[in-house]
């Protein structure tokens, strides 16, 4: 049988997690549970991570930096700030119906990590991303509609956050797509208010 390098070995531990995480949730996301799906010897685990908190944390890592790179690309500048901010809100909104595993996935970590003390900084690691990518995307639409922000772009960054993050939420929950999308193009009108003139 070929040997498996750890890198590779990494990896599929890594995506093992996930699938166990997003089917089985994080009580039984134990390393045997993990192994298993992995189809990887126990001891694996071990010459792979040091903690299952590590494993976690790449875990982490990783999605974050897929999710990114798909959002980074999802800046999309129209003829004003609204329809600009519409058009963006709705293709991050088809990453999240392309992937309702990987949301459910994130959401459960944050849960988990705030009431696991081992698993200290993950959270806090997933929102400093969260509020980055949504930073960046307000500052490129101020930039292409030739418009400054009224509020500092941190506060707004945050509304992003939080709105997106409820309307993802209450997806997860009701499937309603028609209510996400009207919900995400009214706080894209609402949010293109506090663009101003540039002095």
């Amino acid at each position: 049988m070929a040997r498996v390098s750890a890198e590779d070995r990494r990896r599929q531990l890594v995506a093992a997690a996930f699938r166990v995480i997003g089917r089985d949730g994080f009580a039984r996301a134990t390393t045997r549970a993990i192994c298993i799906e992995a189809g990887a010897p126990l001891a694996s685990f071990h010459y792979c991570f040091a903690s299952k908190q590590e494993l976690l944390d790449e875990l982490t890592t990783q999605t974050l930096d897929a999710l990114t790179a798909a959002r980074a690309d999802g800046t999309h500048i129209r003829p004003t700030v609204a329809e600009s901010l519409r058009v963006t809100l709705g293709f991050y909104w088809q990453t999240v119906e392309d992937d309702p595993g990987r949301e459910s996935v994130l959401m459960a970590l944050t849960q988990h990590a705030l009431n696991d003390p081992g698993l200290s900084g993950v959270a806090e690691q997933q929102y400093a991303a969260y509020h980055r990518t949504a930073r960046e995307t307000l500052e490129e639409i101020a930039e292409g509609c030739g418009v400054t922000w009224t509020l500092p772009v941190e506060q707004l960054a945050r509304m992003f956050i939080v709105v997106t993050d409820g309307v993802t939420l209450a997806w997860l929950v009701d499937r309603d797509s028609d209510a996400a999308v009207a919900a995400l193009d009214a706080f894209a009108g609402q949010l293109a208010a506090f663009a101003g003139p540039r002095p």
